[in-house]
């Protein structure tokens, strides 16, 4: 229950406790003091009327001075109610002289025999209606010897009225300075603390709901402050990677992973509001002619003008990205056909003005058009403003073409795939690189596609399916190239910063595998192949139900065989019956428990074949 409760509330009430202790302790202290003060007082005077009593009999051993001196004290001490002097005769006590004149000659209680046995001093406390007494014995002593006692009854109730008084004034004193305290130091903390670390959680809120983020800047301890410095240091460390990874390096526009992500959020958006959303497919004209007679140099300065100059002619909503070699995709919200022509027409028209360069090459730009959802849905949009544009090439260059002047008749189209298939043998030579970059991986990958396989194949799934799986397990570290040597081969446990730069591998892998048309149903595998069942896996912390099935097939045996392998961080690896534990107790929470299961009925088999 008190775990439930939060920060601020836990504080305030650890506070309220110890302050209700403390006061508690002092009222405690005080009442004794008080008490024992009027204790004194009254055992003071006890002793003051005993020595007096004392002293007349041992001079004169007559009762009747003792009576004399008795009814002097009654008369002159307002607050004694009745004296009583016992003294021994024949074995027996007896009273021989009070201020009561019937208890003359009667015997004494029992109840004094401490006092008249051994001579201890008694006090007690009777309460009478609204009267307090205090019942005092002292011993009569006669040549040294007890031979009796004197008993006194004080009437105490202004004294105990005195103290009750004084007690609730300390209770309503406490209360009060109790509850000031309590206000201050709440201030203080909720100042000092609270607040600095409820602003560091609002802006992780900040950054979870994808919202432009602002230093934290705290006003409180030491500590908290460099918490919150630290905190703002790995922000930024984080945006610039993330910027990095979504970022063209040459022309500085978002790259073609970017784009992906960016068209499948504003499509949703479109279909949501009823808009509509146009998608330009721009091909830079005679390019590979300009690389050749000017150089590869004065080619790249040509993209990042063009680059500048699309950036310029649309608006500042638009998603303006490279897609690829000298092709650019542009994304514009809340836009119909006749509005991105006009655009897309502006474009073309300041690109032939600046494009006059080279003499031996000007520079032009064709563009196709095309319009969600009047001319395609999200599944085709792309290959429309493609084939949009590559018809604009085919009737001479320089010209925009939009996917409703596109011929019906056109069936025979067929984009040109070599640089695609070319870009394919190059992300699979990535992989291997992995493993040149990650000695401690050697064969991970085609392990882990081999295991992979064989177990999408034993839960049934079509053969197109176990072959994405296969692929995704060839590829899934490919993001590893971003990560800096002194992470990937450290010996010994990550650091948290290192920790979290590693996490960034799947993403970085999808923003390099992304570029690949013909690996765009593996991606997801590739992404969330270190989500956890339980939420707590990286990048997205994704669930069970909201995770990929390759991906999850994906976590179980890429955890397999890297446990059953060398890692920096542990030189021996486990045994396959170790690693079988490891996969058991990570059932239902880091890993999918119907894979394991599935995993764990085929590994014997498995080892045998792979083997």
């Amino acid at each position: 229950m008190f775990s439930r409760l939060s920060l601020q509330t836990k504080i305030l009430i650890m506070f309220t406790v110890v302050i209700i202790l403390v006061m508690a302790t002092i009222i405690t202290f005080n009442s004794f003091t008080l008490n024992n003060a009027v204790r004194e007082t009254n055992v003071s005077q006890l002793r003051g009327i005993t020595t007096a009593i004392n002293g007349r009999y041992e001079e004169s051993r007559s009762v009747d001075d003792v009576q004399q001196i008795i009814d002097y004290i009654k008369h002159r001490e307002k607050n004694v109610l009745e004296m009583n002097l016992h003294v021994k005769k024949n074995s027996m006590h007896l009273i021989l002289a009070s201020t009561n004149r019937d208890l003359i000659g009667s015997y004494s209680s029992k109840q004094l025999s401490p006092t008249l046995i051994s001579g201890k001093t008694l006090i007690s406390h009777i309460h009478e209606d609204k009267t307090h007494k205090v019942r005092l014995v002292a011993p009569l002593v006669e040549d040294g010897i007890t031979v009796g006692g004197i008993e006194l009854f004080l009437d105490n109730s202004n004294d105990y009225a005195l103290v009750e008084k004084r007690i609730w004034y300390m209770v309503i004193v406490g209360l009060v300075t109790g509850l000031i305290l309590t206000v201050i130091l709440w201030f203080i903390i909720r100042r000092l603390l609270v607040l600095p670390l409820l602003s560091l959680r609002e802006a992780a809120n900040t950054i979870q709901e994808g919202k432009p983020y602002e230093d934290v800047e705290l006003n409180a301890s030491q500590e908290i402050n460099e918490v919150a410095h630290a905190f703002n240091n790995m922000v930024y460390n984080l945006e610039y990677r993330f910027q990095k990874s979504i970022t063209d390096s040459l022309t500085g526009l978002y790259n073609s992973a970017y784009f992906k992500f960016q068209l499948a959020e504003i499509m949703n958006t479109t279909k949501k509001t009823g808009q509509s959303m146009a998608l330009f497919f721009c091909d830079v004209d005679n390019f590979k002619k300009l690389n050749d007679h000017e150089g590869h140099v004065f080619g790249d300065k040509i993209l990042k003008e063009i680059a500048g100059l699309i950036v310029k002619n649309v608006r500042s909503e638009d998603v303006v990205c490279r897609y690829g070699g000298e092709e650019f995709v542009v994304i514009l919200p809340n836009t119909d056909e006749e509005a991105a022509k006009a655009v897309a027409e502006r474009i073309r028209h300041m690109v032939a003005i600046h494009g006059n360069q080279s003499i031996l090459t000007p520079i032009t730009i064709s563009i196709g058009v095309a319009v969600f959802p009047k001319d395609a849905d999200e599944q085709q949009i792309v290959h429309l403003a493609d084939q949009a544009m590559y018809m604009a090439k085919s009737l001479g260059k320089n010209r925009v073409i939009t996917a409703s002047q596109l011929s019906k008749d056109a069936t025979g189209y067929e984009r040109k795939v070599d640089d695609q298939k070319w870009l394919l043998n190059t992300i699979i030579s990535l992989a291997r690189a992995v493993e040149v970059k990650d000695s401690y991986t050697h064969s991970h990958s085609e392990m882990v596609s081999k295991y992979a396989a064989a177990l999408a194949s034993s839960i049934g799934l079509n053969d197109k399916e176990v072959e994405r799986i296969s692929i995704a397990g060839l590829l899934h570290d490919v993001g590893k190239i971003g990560i800096p040597d002194s992470i990937l081969n450290k010996e010994g446990r990550l650091t948290n910063e290192e920790y979290e730069i590693m996490k960034t591998h799947p993403v970085l892998g999808f923003n390099i595998l992304a570029s690949v048309e013909e690996l765009k149903d593996i991606l997801p595998y590739v992404l969330h192949h270190h989500e956890r069942p339980d939420g707590r896996g990286y990048p997205y912390g994704l669930t069970k139900e909201d995770t990929p099935l390759g991906a999850r097939i994906l976590a179980v045996v890429d955890a397999f065989h890297s446990m059953t392998s060398a890692r920096p961080y542990r030189k021996n690896a486990l045994t396959v019956d170790a690693a079988i534990d490891e996969l058991i107790k990570g059932k239902g929470t880091q890993f999918d428990e119907e894979i394991v299961d599935q995993f764990l009925s085929i590994i014997d088999e498995l080892s045998e074949k792979i083997s």
